[in-house]
């Protein structure tokens, strides 16, 4: 499995820092704030695992994970959201996600949960 991450966040700040720290666990990583950027990464590149926010302003991460999944259905997905709604997890497990974490998140939670679908 490819060790290319993308990274799906409308926060800058928060995508940045995990942009870094999963960079330096030796992730390839590549970044958007916005849906329609991590579309256009996503025609261009072969992600292993993809980190969606689910609020994003022009869609949705589900949105963004269906796409993923039409493009290379191998593709591991965390789904992330500060909103920890139940009808969000549901529909993003049904929809293809491997994983669903609640914002706080913490790095190391989340480079665990990573490596548990590897």
């Amino acid at each position: 499995m490819s060790n290319k991450i993308l990274i799906v966040e409308d926060d800058v700040v928060f995508c940045k820092l995990l942009t870094r720290f999963l960079s330096k666990n030796n992730f390839q990583v590549m970044d958007a704030q916005n849906g329609r950027d991590a579309l256009e990464l996503m025609e261009l590149n072969d992600f292993g695992f993809a980190i969606l926010d689910y609020r994003l302003p022009d869609m949705n991460g589900i949105d963004i994970l269906e796409k993923l999944k039409s493009i290379n259905q191998g593709s591991k997905v965390v789904l992330i959201t500060r909103y920890g709604d139940q009808d969000i997890a549901t529909e993003a497990i049904e929809k293809g996600a491997d994983a669903f974490v609640s914002k706080p998140i913490n790095p190391d939670d989340l480079l665990n949960v990573i490596n548990g679908l590897r």
